[in-house]
């Protein structure tokens, strides 16, 4: 095939390919402005890039299907929304014991420090990032907190990805408590997307099924997810 017959086969792919339905989306009670262009546009980008793995969401709602029963409890007793359970599908994929290349760790990917501060043992032979039930108890303890600081449970999620003082430089320079309004950095500007996507495809998954079952061909492998979660 030719470099312009291969242009295009993409280009007839593109013009059939199914548009992405925009419904109603929150993020705790906080809806998702898409009568807002750049809005759109990332929303969008991200359930694009979203397609090459969505053959392995059958795998994915099994190990939530377990994984939430467990973590659900602890979000309600520090009363941080449900929302906040696809924060680990963001970070992880669910993967017990994903690493991170900056070093964060578990289904939480918290980093060293802020897991050490936050009363958990990292180092040696133990690591509690990678006890879901001490991790998630931890999580929600520093999630509570960032929401005592910043307020907005958008602004919440974006620093647990960016961290607090980001976002706190952030609110002094705009006027503004609005996420997606804010100059952020790439990984965080589209953090909240990501999140949302999880809620969007493990919640109501048929209203998506027509964008996402056309799974395009590409070069990358997606690695699929193993299949116990591990308690400690």
């Amino acid at each position: 095939m030719t470099r312009a017959s291969a242009k295009a086969a993409l280009l007839t792919v593109a013009l059939n390919a199914p548009e992405l339905p925009l419904l109603d989306v929150d993020f705790c009670g906080e809806c998702l402005p898409l009568d807002k262009i750049d809005v759109v546009d990332r929303w969008k980008h991200v359930f694009t890039l979203f397609r090459s793995h969505a053959s392995d969401l059958g795998n994915l709602r099994e190990r939530a299907d377990a994984f939430f029963p467990i973590i659900d409890p602890i979000l309600e007793k520090y009363d941080i929304p449900d929302d906040f359970r696809y924060v680990p599908l963001a970070e992880s994929a669910l993967r017990p014991k994903a690493v991170s290349r900056a070093g964060a760790a578990g289904y939480w990917q918290l980093m060293p420090g802020t897991a050490r501060s936050l009363g958990l043992r990292v180092g040696g032979r133990i690591d509690e990032r990678f006890n879901v039930l001490k991790a998630t108890d931890a999580a929600c303890r520093y999630l509570r907190k960032l929401y005592d600081q910043l307020g907005s449970w958008s602004l919440v999620a974006a620093a647990y990805n960016a961290g607090p003082g980001l976002m706190k430089n952030q609110l002094k320079r705009h006027e503004h408590r609005d996420y997606y309004q804010m100059s952020l950095p790439r990984e965080t500007k589209y953090y909240l997307y990501r999140v949302l996507l999880y809620k969007e495809v493990m919640s109501r998954p048929n209203d998506y099924s027509s964008f996402l079952s056309p799974v395009p061909q590409t070069a990358y492998r997606f690695q699929p997810l193993t299949s116990a979660i591990q308690i400690g």
